[in-house]
C-alpha cells in the first residue's frame, strides 16, 4: 500500500472511552516508549470521536497536520508506533483509513508483559522506573477477622409480581454474558442428530453454543431428544445460522402442546411426582431435581410457561448453574409465600449471587443457611426488645423454610 497522502480520508472509532486510570497508564507507561507525537496523536483521535456513537466523522490527514502542527511523515511514524504497542489497529479501503483505538493495558499487565515492561525499563533510568511503578502500587487491605455482612438484593427489596413484560431488543450493553456451559448433561446428542433427516441437518451447526442452548431448553421444558428433534425441524434452516430466538420459541410451543393435552389452551402441566431424596441432603436434591419438578411440587402441580421462561433466562442470560437456580427458586418462592416474582427480581438476586461466587449447589445451600442464621439473630434481637418495638418495624420473617421443605419432599 502507498504511503499516506495529505488528502487521504480517515475516521476513528473505539469500543469505549478511556478512564482516568487509562490516561495515567498512557502518560507514565506508554509515552516513554512511543514519544510525545504518538501520545498526542492517540489523544487527538479520541478527541474526534462522537461521545454517543464512538465513531468520528471523516477527515483528511492534512487536518491532523494542522491540529498537531507536525508533518505528515511524523504523523505516519507516530501511528506506526501506536500500532506496534497495540493502541491502534489500522484498516484501509478505497483511499480511506480506519483507525480503531484500543485501550491501554493495565499497569500490572504492562509491567509483567515481558516485552513492554522491559522496554520501559530500558527507556528510563532505574530510579525513574522505580518511581513510576510506585505510583501504580496499591495498598493491600487484610480482611482477617472480618465477616462479610453485605446485604443481598432480596433482603432489602420486596418481590414484585410477574407482569409478562417482554425484552427490548437491540439495546446497548457494556458487558455480554458468557456462553452457558451446561454441567452433567444427560441429553443424547447422537440420538438427537440421528433422528433428524439428513436433508434437514448439517452437523457443523452443532457448535458448543448451540449444544448448550439445546441442552438448556430440553432441561428447562422437559423435552427429550425426539421432542427436541421436532423443535429443530420447526425452527432451524440447514442453510442458515441457528436462530436461538426461534429455537427457544419452538421449544416453548412444544412444552405448551404437551401441557395442553386434550384440554383447551392451557399453559399448565399435570402434577409431577416428588423427586426422591434418599440421602436427605439438600445439595443432592437440588442438583438432581429439574426446575419443572421443583416448581410443580411448590405450586400444587401446575407450572406456567412464563415461570419456566424465567428459569430459561436465568440459565442463558445470567449464566447460573442449574442446581443453583433450583436453590434460588426454592428460596425465593418459600419466602414469597409461593408467589413467582418477575424475572427482574430473580436477575438482581442472580447477579448478587454471582458477585458472591455462589457457583455450586453446595455453596448455594450454605449461603441460604447463612441468610437463615442472620434472620434468626435479628429475630432473637427483636424479641429481646419486644416492648420497645415500634409500629413501623417489620414482622419477623419465617426462616426455617429449608428444613421444612426438605422434610416435605422425603
Amino acid at each position: 500500500m502507498e504511503r499516506v497522502r495529505r488528502n487521504d480520508l480517515f475516521f476513528a472509532h473505539a469500543k469505549t472511552m478511556p478512564s482516568s486510570a487509562d490516561y495515567q497508564a498512557l502518560t507514565l507507561l506508554y509515552q516513554p516508549l512511543v514519544g510525545v507525537s504518538a501520545f498526542s496523536l492517540y489523544l487527538t483521535l479520541f478527541g474526534l470521536l462522537n461521545r454517543q456513537t464512538l465513531v468520528s466523522e471523516k477527515y483528511v490527514h492534512s487536518d491532523l497536520e494542522s491540529v498537531l502542527d507536525v508533518k505528515l511523515e511524523t504523523l505516519e511514524e507516530a501511528r506506526r508506533k501506536l500500532e506496534a504497542v497495540g493502541l491502534v489497529v489500522t484498516g484501509f479501503k478505497s483511499d480511506c483509513f480506519a483507525y480503531e483505538l484500543v485501550l491501554p493495558m493495565s499497569a500490572a499487565s504492562f509491567v509483567n508483559d515481558g516485552v513492554l515492561g522491559q522496554y520501559l525499563k530500558a527507556a528510563v533510568t532505574e530510579e525513574r522506573y522505580a518511581k513510576i511503578i510506585k505510583m501504580f502500587k496499591t495498598t493491600k487491605v487484610t480482611k482477617d477477622g472480618y465477616v462479610d455482612i453485605t446485604k443481598s438484593f432480596d433482603e432489602m427489596f420486596p418481590a414484585l409480581p410477574a407482569d409478562g413484560s417482554e425484552q427490548e431488543p437491540d439495546l446497548a450493553r457494556r458487558v455480554r454474558s458468557k456462553s452457558v456451559k451446561v454441567r452433567h448433561s444427560t441429553f443424547d446428542f447422537r440420538l438427537f442428530a440421528e433422528s433428524i433427516p439428513a436433508e434437514f441437518f448439517d452437523a457443523s451447526q452443532l457448535t458448543d453454543s448451540v449444544r448448550d442452548k439445546i441442552d438448556n431448553l430440553a432441561y428447562v421444558y422437559g423435552l427429550d431428544e425426539l421432542a427436541m428433534k421436532d423443535v429443530w425441524l420447526k425452527s432451524v434452516d440447514k442453510s442458515a445460522p441457528v436462530d436461538f430466538t426461534r429455537l427457544a420459541t419452538a421449544a416453548r410451543d412444544a412444552y405448551k402442546a404437551v401441557s395442553r393435552g386434550n384440554e383447551a389452551a392451557s399453559e399448565t402441566v399435570e402434577p409431577i411426582p416428588d423427586h426422591p431424596v434418599e440421602s436427605g441432603d439438600p445439595a443432592v436434591y437440588f442438583a438432581a431435581v429439574s426446575p419443572k419438578e421443583l416448581l410443580a411440587g411448590m405450586s400444587g402441580g401446575k407450572v406456567a410457561v412464563a415461570d419456566l421462561r424465567i428459569v430459561e433466562r436465568l440459565l442463558n442470560e445470567i449464566g447460573l448453574d442449574k442446581g443453583v437456580v433450583n436453590v434460588m427458586l426454592a428460596y425465593v418462592l418459600k419466602n414469597n409465600h409461593g408467589d413467582m416474582p418477575s424475572y427482574e427480581y430473580f436477575e438482581k438476586i442472580g447477579l448478587s449471587w454471582i458477585r458472591n461466587k455462589i457457583d455450586s449447589v453446595a455453596v448455594a445451600v450454605d449461603y441460604v443457611k447463612h441468610l437463615n442464621a442472620e434472620y434468626e439473630k435479628k429475630r432473637d434481637t427483636g424479641s429481646s426488645r419486644r416492648y420497645g418495638k415500634s409500629k413501623e418495624e417489620k414482622p419477623d420473617v419465617k426462616i426455617d423454610w429449608l428444613d421444612e421443605y426438605m422434610k416435605s419432599i422425603q
